[in-house]
């Protein structure tokens, strides 16, 4: 299904994105993000690197032949995890505090949670066509 992995592609391209702003402008991040009360610096070096690996491995699972229902659940699921935890994160008041951090979480949290859905809707609409590991 060539729409289910140009969304994969597109989500590797954001998480590859990120991931290398993130490891490589941490102290930036944080401040964009925290103002006077950032987040760690190495909390977001960490997850910079996460993005990337996921970045990745989207880009792997989206080039095999035949495309792995278990992993187009799995990239979901982990979608779904980020936009809860941004929620989270936006709800307690802590590490994301400057007007510009919070529209930018939020814009970030939508396209996590769309690419989230796209690929909910792919492994559910072809789980008979889609090989199982």
């Amino acid at each position: 299904m060539p729409g289910l992995r140009n969304v994969m592609r597109a989500n590797a391209a954001s998480c590859l994105v990120f991931g290398a702003v993130f490891s490589t402008q941490p102290a930036w991040v944080a401040h964009g993000l925290g103002g006077s009360v950032p987040p760690p610096s190495a909390l977001i070096v960490v997850l910079g690197i996460a993005l990337i690996l996921n970045g990745l491995h989207l880009l792997w699972a989206a080039s095999r032949q035949a495309l792995n229902r278990m992993l187009l659940l799995y990239f979901s699921a982990g979608d779904f995890v980020w936009v809860v935890g941004t929620l989270g994160l936006l709800a307690s008041g802590q590490w994301i505090t400057t007007p510009l951090g919070t529209w930018a979480t939020l814009v970030v949290a939508i396209a996590v949670g769309a690419f989230g859905i796209l690929q909910f809707a792919g492994w559910r609409e072809n789980g008979r066509r889609v090989a199982h590991p």
